[in-house]
């Protein structure tokens, strides 16, 4: 069964490629640019085994780490992927695992990968 994964990321340039690499690596992807219309997917029935998320969003918009928090609150195996900047890695101590940008789309599946391997 392909892992179900969430891809939450409001740079396109990112989101896509990301998207397209974890699925021709086999995963089921759901890529979203806006964390609230993320927010509503991962509330869903649908089984998510990996949260891969920036940390900042717009104005407005609730923040990757409340994603993630709250994701793992009521989804507590599903693991988190943070891809964000380098400054921004002490918001994510304890919440999940933590990848600086720049990064390539592949360095981002070996990590989902590894984590599904757990």
């Amino acid at each position: 069964m392909p892992a179900r994964i969430v891809v939450v990321h409001d740079d396109l340039s990112f989101l896509v490629p990301l998207a397209v690499a974890l699925r021709d690596n086999g995963h089921e992807v759901a890529a979203f640019d806006d964390p609230i219309a993320a927010w509503d997917a991962l509330k869903s029935g649908h089984r998510v085994e990996v949260l891969v998320t920036r940390i900042q969003f717009a104005a407005k918009k609730p923040h990757g780490v409340a994603l993630a928090t709250w994701t793992r609150a009521n989804r507590p195996s599903v693991h988190v992927v943070f891809v964000a900047l380098p400054e921004l890695q002490v918001h994510t101590t304890g919440v999940g695992t933590f990848m600086a940008m720049p990064v390539a789309p592949a360095e981002v599946v070996t990590t989902v990968e590894r984590l599904l391997d757990q």
